[in-house]
Order: structure tokens, then sequence, then C-alpha cells
């Protein structure tokens, strides 16, 4: 049996399910979904899940104020927040996972791409409240996937890992794992194309078949 680790982008893997068979989820994507689908890529006849690593950020839990209308939101007490915190604590109870959270930070409010559609066609109205929405990024998500991967490689903890995730700033830690010795399998699932580089760095490519 080979001994295996998989590491989920949580970000990318909800958006690709979400995309695959949205008519399938009445209630979004959750922590049942996720681990349902994470494990369905293990082959059990010949590999052992020694840990489920899963990486996304914390929500935003500040007041924001809208630049337009001057309406507060108190971001802690959205239903995205409580769902998100629901998720987390969900996913850290179920078998081998553990939960490793970056932080999202604003910057800055942005005109939705409806409105500056409207602009490219010379529709120039003054934007209205529901014409901005606050930008966030994700912050440390990818630096502690690299971390990760770099050490189990190192470690030899285990003899493959899994890696749920299409963003190429992953290449230097696929690389390193390789080097010593640890096979990388990339996840393919459906209207989420995997970029040639991440595959040609990679040993073996599984697609998933998402369920609900």
């Amino acid at each position: 049996m080979k001994k295996i680790a998989i590491l989920i982008d949580g970000g990318w893997f909800t958006k690709a399910i979400e995309c695959s068979i949205p008519a399938q989820l009445p209630r979004g994507v959750t922590a049942d979904v996720i681990y349902k689908n994470a494990v369905s890529v293990v082959e059990s006849k010949t590999e052992e899940i020694v840990k489920i690593f899963y990486y996304d950020s914390s929500p935003h839990e500040k007041k924001e104020s809208n630049p337009i209308s001057q309406v507060v939101t108190d971001y802690a007490a959205t239903s995205a927040n409580q769902a998100r915190k629901r998720l987390f604590k969900e996913l850290g109870k179920r078998d081998f996972v553990a939960l490793r959270r970056g932080v999202v930070k604003p910057r800055g409010w942005t005109l939705t791409k409806a409105y500056q559609s409207k602009l490219m066609n010379g529709q120039m109205a003054a934007p209205s409240a529901t014409d901005v929405f606050l930008n966030f990024e994700q912050k440390g998500v990818d630096m502690r996937i690299g971390i990760d991967v770099a050490t189990l490689a190192l470690k030899k903890l285990v003899d493959r890992v899994i890696l749920i995730s299409g963003d190429t700033d992953m290449i230097p830690a696929i690389k390193l794992a390789r080097r010593e010795g640890i096979q990388v399998v990339l996840i393919n699932v459906p209207k989420r194309t995997l970029t040639s580089e991440l595959i040609e760095d990679a040993d073996l490519v599984r697609n998933l078949h998402p369920v609900p």
C-alpha cells in the first residue's frame, strides 16, 4: 500500500465542483460534498490515506462601508461568513483532515463587470451602490500548500501526494517532491482545465466525476 496525502486548494476545488454539477447542489458545496469527492480519487486497494490537508482563507469579519450608499456591512454577520465557518467546523471533524487557513484582505471597491460593460458601450450613468463590490485578496494559501508538500517530501512521510489544485504556483513544490522521490498526482475536474505546465510536472492525472 502506498501512503498518500491529499492536499486540497479549497477555493479552487469548491468552484470546480460548483461549475461541474450546479443543479445537483441545492445547499451549495458543503463539507460532506468536499470530503466525499476528495476521497473518491483514492485507489482504495493500493493507497492508504495518511492525511487530508484542506486550505482556504478565514472569512473577513470587519465592518466595511459602501462608498456610494455609505451603508455599513458587518461581514462577520453575513450568511456567507457563517457558512464558511460552518464548513471549516464540519470538515475539521472528518477523519484524517487537517485545516490550513490563510487570510483574506480587502483590496478596495471595484466596479462590477456588468457596469464596466455599460461604460464600454458608452452608457455613462453614475454607478449605484449595487454597481460596486469589495474586492478581496486571499493570502497565505499557496505558501502553506508549498510548505506542506516540501515537508511531506523531505521527511519521506508519504509515497504519493494527490494535489487538488489548478494553480501553477504549485509547480516549484511539485518539482521538489518529485526530486525527492515522491509521486505527484493531479486531479482533473470537468470544466476546470489543468494547464499543460502542471500536467508536465506531475506523474499522474486522475479524472474526478463529481457527486453531490
